[in-house]
């Protein structure tokens, strides 16, 4: 095995880890937690903080990170933090926050990237979370 696969895969097994403590830290409400989750695994897997991935407009974002699978990574963590803001009921930052999620995976499928079960389990997620705000 090449290794750059077992790096990409030790990756995938870090994200998919970080994002299960995510989850549980949302789930136990514990906002503090699950936000600091966040942030740390923006730079622990992208190399960015994640402020300052927020920065710029998604296409120039998935520029920047320059490989759809790293874009739809983000997109991931955007759309965790958009629903972990929404519980605590900023449902306007939330919103912001879904939509940009929402972009980032357009990108990553714009970039070769098609979306795989998963994904579409949350973009269906994301679709749903934001269709309250498109009627209103």
């Amino acid at each position: 095995m090449s290794i750059r696969k077992d790096y990409i895969e030790r990756l995938i097994e870090e994200f998919a880890a970080a994002l299960a403590r995510i989850l549980k830290a949302r789930r136990e409400q514990k906002f503090a937690d699950a936000q600091r989750l966040i942030q740390d695994t923006a730079l622990s897997t992208l190399g960015m903080e994640y402020a300052a991935l927020l920065l710029a407009d998604p296409a120039s974002t998935a520029r920047l990170l320059g490989s759809p699978a790293r874009v739809k990574v983000l997109a991931r963590l955007v759309a965790e933090d958009g629903a972990l803001l929404q519980q605590q009921g900023d449902t306007a930052t939330a919103s912001a926050r879904l939509q940009y999620a929402l972009a980032l995976y357009d990108e990553a499928r714009n970039h070769g990237l098609p979306p795989d079960a998963e994904d579409t389990a949350a973009l269906a997620l994301l679709r749903a979370a934001l269709e309250p705000v498109a009627r209103g």
